[in-house]
């Protein structure tokens, strides 16, 4: 069995099918405390609101009682609180874990930024984690993955720890060699067939826009 996890930051409200369907179907709504009322217009109760409380008004703390979860840690942001929350989560015997991050885009750039490169380390500690926006899903990668898509594909890879090392197949553009140091270098690549490959010695972010 897995237990399907959606954590809704504070960004932009989800809005593509994709972002709605994940929330429809999670197991677990966990909202970062300013986005309980994102969660609400969407149309779903979260089960949990995380955080030190600043971003909601005492009336909707009060609402949520024990569903509201303090933490005042001040050295991290809302979405590594959560994130740990989400990790104590109940699960029956060897139940996985997959977790989809909604929310964490679309406003501030820095804040989008500072969340989009977390992930690497999120992945280390729950593998099946991915960041979804409205307009396409960050994952990441280490070892030797394949991916199903069609040609045509738009693909862009980025390699936060200098030095990483990428083997592809299927790719337009190879990356065997490439230094991706500049995060730039990786970006812009293309499919060519019914499946591409990625060999990462590093974590590496993948992002791939929904189809059209």
């Amino acid at each position: 069995m897995t237990l399907r996890v959606v954590l809704l930051a504070n960004g932009e409200r989800p809005r593509h099918a994709a972002t709605l369907a994940a929330i429809a179907g999670a197991d677990v709504l966990v909202a970062c405390d300013g986005a309980v009322a994102a969660a609400r217009a969407i149309g779903r109760e979260p089960d949990y609101a995380v955080g030190d409380g600043d971003s909601l008004p005492q009336s909707v703390r009060d609402a949520l009682g024990a569903r509201f979860v303090f933490d005042g840690e001040q050295d991290t942001n809302d979405l590594c609180k959560a994130f740990r929350f989400v990790q104590t989560l109940p699960r029956t015997g060897g139940d996985a874990l997959c977790l989809r991050i909604l929310g964490a885009t679309g406003l501030r750039e820095d804040h989008a930024l500072a969340n989009i490169f977390l992930l690497p380390g999120f992945a280390e500690q729950i593998p099946d984690t991915s960041l979804m926006t409205n307009a396409g899903v960050f994952s990441v990668v280490r070892g030797e993955r394949t991916f199903p898509c069609r040609p045509g594909e738009p693909v862009s890879v980025f390699a936060p720890t200098p030095g990483t090392r990428v083997v592809s197949r299927g790719l337009a553009w190879p990356l065997d060699g490439v230094d991706l140091s500049p995060l730039w270098r990786g970006t812009l690549n293309r499919t060519v067939g019914d499946a591409f490959t990625l060999d990462a010695d590093k974590s590496v972010l993948l992002y791939r826009p929904y189809p059209a």
